[in-house]
């Protein structure tokens, strides 16, 4: 296999798995989630910084011992969009983590081992996660709490059939180049798995209709299954006759259209030359420095009230490996939305992405969606981003709306409105340079290259399963 094109497992089985919408092991997944959430108190106060136990707000915010995360200041110049330079707080935690979802067949159907998990700034606390979802501070247990179960399968030496391995980044504008270890690893089918309390067996169709719904999956669990590839299905599925049909279908021809090397080598090329066409200057500077934002015992805030807070939380989960603890939390303004427009081209479904600089990513610029719209960092419509006005789309052109929460460990009621629009065949938009059409099988070989394609636009991929 060449380097031009990672091996893709397991496609067959994941489009089989997504056209199953039941199946007994869990068969109402929306209860299973209530009764977790009933089985467990949570206790979630907003608090000054000031107040946090074992946290120090100086030149950065830090714990005493310097594990876990920081937040420091950052100064960013770029000729990319209407700001050329401003200062901000970012989040620093320079540990790899595991994402890790643990897949096995029942009855021939890949399903996958979900886990019931309350993060502290979700608005709905308690939704489905990966089954390991762990800094390296958390499965080392520097918190001194529980073990994180299930972790061995992902571990060199112990895991199993890896469908998916990558290293792939987070929110680039909250994060300073942060990046996780997104896998799948099936287990054989006669091995035996015990279920914990606050874990199912779930299969693709179960969770495509919690991520259509909104706020049932999260983030950490969306990236992972943004990794997913479908093929055909095989002949021994039971569900070959059932072929997905209407926007399923044009979504499912997008995902299996055949990406050659020339195409994707083309992708690249436009890829790379976009990521040097810009220019970025970062730099870590002290939270005393940031022009325009305060630092005080209560909060870290920008002098306008825009962009995001930097705030302290008070948690007690009875469900967590530690039932009481502080932190601070990125709070950001609401009204965030991401959105991919697509429309039929050349026969087959295509979405509109942008090449993004974002100070905090470790390649300066990835994907991202058609429109990625934080009301927060703007001053008003003269430097709204392009497209905009696309969100507005009549209804009949809405494949998709849901509401999906970000990271609920690290940030507060972060909730983004995910959208799709799919436009008339014979409607005709003018996109700048650095747009280009990509098919969902596009997008998806460059997710498998790692640092190509941004978490919001992963996000949007998980949920057209």
């Amino acid at each position: 296999m060449s380097r031009m094109q990672p091996e893709v497992n397991g496609t067959e089985d994941f489009l089989a798995s997504a056209m199953v919408a039941k199946t007994p092991l869990t068969p109402d997944a929306d209860a299973f989630l209530r009764e977790r959430e009933k089985s467990a108190s949570y206790e979630v106060e907003r608090v000054p910084l000031a107040t946090l136990p074992n946290w120090h707000l100086g030149d950065r915010l830090s714990r005493e011992d310097g594990k876990f995360f920081t937040v420091e200041g950052l100064s960013v110049r770029t000729d990319f969009g209407p700001v050329p330079q401003w200062t901000q707080p970012i989040i620093v935690q320079s540990e790899i983590g595991i994402l890790g979802i643990l897949a096995k067949r029942f009855d021939g159907v890949l399903h996958f081992l979900m886990q019931a998990k309350m993060e502290p700034g979700n608005t709905t606390f308690v939704q489905y996660a990966a089954t390991v979802q762990a800094t390296q501070s958390n499965y080392k247990r520097v918190h001194g709490g529980r073990a994180t179960p299930y972790l061995d399968y992902f571990l060199e030496g112990t895991r199993r059939r890896v469908l998916f391995d990558q290293l792939l980044s987070e929110h680039g504008f909250w994060y300073l180049y942060k990046r996780n270890r997104n896998m799948i690893v099936e287990v054989p089918e006669d091995e035996d798995v015990p279920v914990e309390d606050d874990f199912t067996w779930l299969t693709l169709g179960q969770i495509r209709q919690q991520l259509v719904q909104g706020n049932g999956v999260n983030m950490n669990a969306r990236t992972v299954l943004s990794g997913i590839a479908y093929g055909t299905a095989g002949s021994d599925s039971p569900l070959l006759a059932e072929e997905p049909d209407g926007f399923h279908g044009e979504l499912m021809e997008s995902h299996r259209t055949p990406t050659s090397a020339a195409d994707l080598s083309s992708a690249l090329t436009w890829l790379f030359d976009q990521k040097a066409k810009f220019s970025l200057d970062v730099r870590r500077i002290s939270l005393r420095d940031m022009d325009d934002w305060i630092c005080d015992d209560d909060s870290i805030r920008h002098r306008d009230g825009r962009i995001f807070d930097i705030i302290g939380m008070s948690v007690r989960a009875t469900s967590r490996e530690v039932g009481t603890w502080y932190q601070p939390m990125l709070e950001p303004r609401a009204g965030n939305i991401v959105a991919l427009i697509c429309q039929r081209r050349a026969g087959v479904l295509q979405f509109l992405v942008q090449a993004m600089v974002q100070p905090g990513l470790t390649d300066r610029l990835e994907l991202a969606p058609t429109v990625q719209f934080s009301p927060g960092y703007h001053r008003g419509p003269q430097d709204f981003p392009p497209l905009t006005q696309y969100l507005d789309a009549p209804e009949s052109w809405i494949r998709l709306k849901a509401v999906q929460s970000e990271d609920g460990g690290r940030f507060s009621a972060a909730d983004t409105l995910h959208q799709v629009v799919q436009l008339p065949e014979d409607h005709e938009i003018e996109a700048p340079d650095n747009y280009r059409w990509m098919t969902l099988a596009q997008l998806n070989r460059l997710t498998h290259f790692g640092y190509h394609v941004n978490v919001e636009a992963r996000s949007l991929a998980a949920c057209l399963l």
